[in-house]
Parts: structure tokens; C-alpha cells; sequence
């Protein structure tokens, strides 16, 4: 029996969620895809660690590592480190809003996840060299709002977790 992997299940999840929002990008697919499958490790949620070395866990802490990437603290700016940020802070702002909007939504952070989000792929689509990917870096910016939706809906009714769960 061949069993599809992780990539694969996420991608038929997803293609079917998109179809439902009215979002047809197969290459935003393929991206949203790859998200979920490198966050399905605990570790790839907070892979970006502070200069203490600490997982950061916050929006704020990624703010916070993307000023001083930029050099804000007196540093020598990274610019590699600040593209990864920056990337890091829109993918994990998706997935946040997406699969716990309930949670966000419950703390008044939903709006502000959302804002974030969207700002960090704007930054990221400017800074990228490649058109295609800067191509769906811009499809993420200007759809966050229903690609999200498509995550929620896809957390709600394919991938149900009882309410105990998500506390």
C-alpha cells in the first residue's frame, strides 16, 4: 500500500481549500505546502532564536530579531539573516492565523497577526531576486486574508481537533 507523505497530504488538503476561497496559484500551493510540512517539527516553528540563543516564540521577539538584523542595536547588519527573519515572520504569522485563529482570535491577536503577516511578505517579495518566488511572496501578501481562511477551514473541517486540543 503506498501511504502519500506529509507534503503530499498538505498539498491535496490545500488545493481543495484554495479552490473553495477562489485562489487558483498552484505555486502558492506548493509554498503553503512545504510551510505546513517543515512545521508539522515543533522545532521549525521556532527555528529563528534570539542572540541568547533562545527559540524566539513571539511576534514581537521576531520584530525585535529583524531590527537588530537590520542594525539597530549597534550591530553589523545581516542582510541574509534579516531575509530569513523576515520570511520566518510570515510564515509563522500564516500558520498562527490560519490553523489557531480560534486562539488568536480569543486573545484579540488575530487582526495583528494578520497585519504582520501580510507586511512581512510585502518586505519579503521586495527583496526577492527570483521572479516566480517574488511572485508568490506578492500572491501571500495581497490573498494572507484567504489563504488563512483556507487554513482554517481545512483546520475546522478536514484536520478537526477536539476542543481540549487547542488550549
Amino acid at each position: 500500500m503506498l501511504v502519500p507523505g506529509l507534503y503530499q497530504f498538505f498539498r491535496r488538503q490545500l488545493q481543495h481549500g484554495f479552490i473553495q476561497q477562489g485562489l487558483a496559484e498552484p505555486a502558492t500551493v506548493d509554498y503553503v505546502s512545504d510551510v505546513l510540512t517543515r512545521f508539522a517539527h515543533t522545532r521549525a516553528v521556532y527555528l529563528i532564536e534570539n542572540a541568547e540563543g533562545a527559540p524566539i516564540e513571539t511576534i514581537a521577539g521576531l520584530l525585535t530579531e529583524w531590527h537588530r538584523t537590520q542594525g539597530w542595536d549597534d550591530a553589523t547588519p545581516n542582510r541574509s539573516r534579516e531575509a530569513l527573519v523576515v520570511r520566518h515572520l510570515g510564515e509563522f504569522t500564516l500558520f498562527m492565523s490560519g490553523l489557531f485563529r480560534d486562539r488568536l482570535r480569543a486573545r484579540g491577536q488575530l487582526a495583528y497577526y494578520i497585519a504582520q503577516g501580510r507586511s512581512a511578505f510585502w518586505r519579503c517579495a521586495s527583496r526577492e531576486h527570483n521572479p516566480r518566488q517574488a511572485q508568490v511572496f506578492r500572491g501571500l501578501y495581497g490573498n494572507f486574508d484567504r489563504v488563512a481562511d483556507a487554513l482554517d477551514h481545512i483546520r475546522h473541517h478536514r484536520l478537526p481537533l477536539s476542543s481540549t486540543d487547542e488550549q
